[in-house]
Parts: C-alpha cells; sequence; structure tokens
C-alpha cells in the first residue's frame, strides 16, 4: 500500500505554498495575532530595515493576543532595531572576510559553506546576515565555476 502525503501538494512544491502565503506586511501579522494598535506604526517603520517574512505555520504556534510571547519578538519588527550600539558590526560573524569566490565562505580548515539562495523562510529580526550581499551570489549553473575552482585550489 502506497504512503500518501497528508498535503495534497508533492513535497516539492509545499515550501513555495508556505512562501506564497505568508506573511510580509507588519499590519497583517498585528491583525492576525489580534495585537494592540500601538505595534503597528514601529513595525511597519522596522520593517523598512529588513523585510517582515512569517510562514502562516509558524504564526499558528504563537499566543494571540500576547505581544511578548517568544515566537512573536523573534520576528516582530521593533523599534529598536534602529538603535546605534557601540561595538555592533553589519558583518558580525566575519562572511565578508571568509567569501574566498562568488558564492563561497570559507571560515574553517576543510569546510566552506555554499550560498546558493539569499532566500529564508523566515526573517528572524536578530539574523546576522541579513546586511550580507546575496544579490551578489552566483544565479545561474555558469556562474559557478569561480566557486569550484576555489574550492579545487583549496585541497
Amino acid at each position: 500500500m502506497p504512503i500518501i502525503a497528508s498535503d495534497s501538494l508533492a513535497p516539492s512544491t509545499r515550501w513555495q505554498r508556505s512562501l506564497a502565503e505568508a506573511i510580509r506586511k507588519p499590519d497583517a501579522l498585528i491583525q492576525e495575532l489580534q495585537l494592540d494598535e500601538q505595534w503597528l506604526e514601529p513595525a511597519q517603520r522596522a520593517a523598512t530595515l529588513f523585510p517582515l517574512l512569517v510562514p502562516r505555520s509558524y504564526l499558528r504556534r504563537m499566543t494571540v493576543g500576547n505581544p511578548n510571547d517568544p515566537l512573536l519578538l523573534q520576528v516582530l519588527p521593533l523599534q529598536a532595531e534602529f538603535a546605534i550600539e557601540p561595538g555592533y558590526a553589519a558583518d558580525p560573524v566575519g562572511d565578508v572576510e571568509a567569501r574566498i569566490a562568488p558564492g563561497v565562505l570559507k571560515k574553517y580548515e576543510r569546510r566552506a559553506l555554499l550560498i546558493s539562495t539569499g532566500s529564508c523562510a523566515v526573517h528572524c529580526r536578530y539574523c546576522f546576515r541579513r546586511h550580507y550581499a546575496y544579490g551578489d551570489e552566483p544565479k545561474r549553473e555558469s556562474d559557478w565555476e569561480p566557486a569550484f575552482e576555489a574550492l579545487s585550489a583549496d585541497r
């Protein structure tokens, strides 16, 4: 007897539907969670710094009406994002310095990270790659040749 997925979509298309239905506007997030209007204006302003993206499957795990829900605090744009903190760096984990070729970060011996997409399923407000220039990374298969050459030369 075949195993049938509970979702009528094939596994390869579920993530696409999830992203298509994700919440991308602070007003929709605040309305869905029945939060006070006081959160709207600051959330809209902070979302200009880093876009909001919350899949509905993640949203369903939050407590309606609770502005202190820990899952909400990971995704709700807040006024605090405008604060300038001493010692803050836009590249706190050193990704720019670790880029050895387009699409390749190398921080540790015998380890490399291929940046194959700039897409994330959820935009966490604490993301340490929120300033990373994903647009500069390879898009087509042929664009990956310098990355493959750099990895081959690093043996």
